[in-house]
This record gives C-alpha cells, sequence and structure tokens, in this order.
C-alpha cells in the first residue's frame, strides 16, 4: 500500500474520487505539518475555509498535534460539506425562480 500524501484543503475540489477516510487521513496529515512548521498558514487556512474560530481553538486545546490535527481536519471537511448543501441549495432556488414563467407570477 502507497504512504499517503498530504493534501492542502485547497485542492480538495480539485480532486476525482477520494473516500472520506483517505480525504480525512491526507488533510490530517497537511494539517499536522502546519502545526508543527507554519501555524500562521494554519490559521490563515482556517480563515479562507471559513472554520469556525471557537471549534478551531477548542482543537486547539486538545493535548496533542495528532489529536488537534485529527479535529481540524474533521473541522475543514464539515465547513466544506456545509459550503456545498448551502451552494447546492441557493441552485434549487435559483432554478425554481427561474423555471416560473410571466403567467405563473399573475
Amino acid at each position: 500500500m502507497a504512504a499517503l500524501k498530504p493534501v492542502n484543503p485547497a485542492q480538495i475540489s480539485k480532486l476525482e474520487s477520494l473516500s472520506y477516510k483517505e480525504l480525512h487521513a491526507r488533510i490530517k496529515l497537511h494539517i499536522l505539518d502546519l502545526l508543527q512548521h507554519d501555524f500562521e498558514q494554519l490559521a490563515a487556512l482556517m480563515y479562507r475555509h471559513d472554520v469556525s474560530e471557537n471549534r478551531f481553538n477548542k482543537a486547539l486545546q486538545l493535548p496533542n498535534d495528532n489529536l488537534r490535527a485529527d479535529d481540524i481536519a474533521t473541522l475543514v471537511i464539515e465547513r466544506e460539506k456545509q459550503k456545498i448543501a448551502t451552494r447546492l441549495d441557493y441552485a434549487k432556488q435559483k432554478a425554481k425562480k427561474i423555471d416560473k414563467t410571466p403567467e405563473d407570477t399573475l
């Protein structure tokens, strides 16, 4: 079995197919590296992905980097899933408005 390679969360949308478990593991590796070597970039990444500051700070209070990285990876994936759901909902709402003909609004 090949070793997992870290994945930057910004690259998630470019991946064709990945199980949740593998995605989580790869994001966790990237976050673990940032925790240990570039916390400033990790904080910027959390801001860019709109991860809850309160939940991020709680994750940082965990006893070791492995647990912190695991929890933060989960936060990133959950937030990305929320954004996808919001976009789909918005697209459905927009499609409903477009489907209405002027006769429907009378």
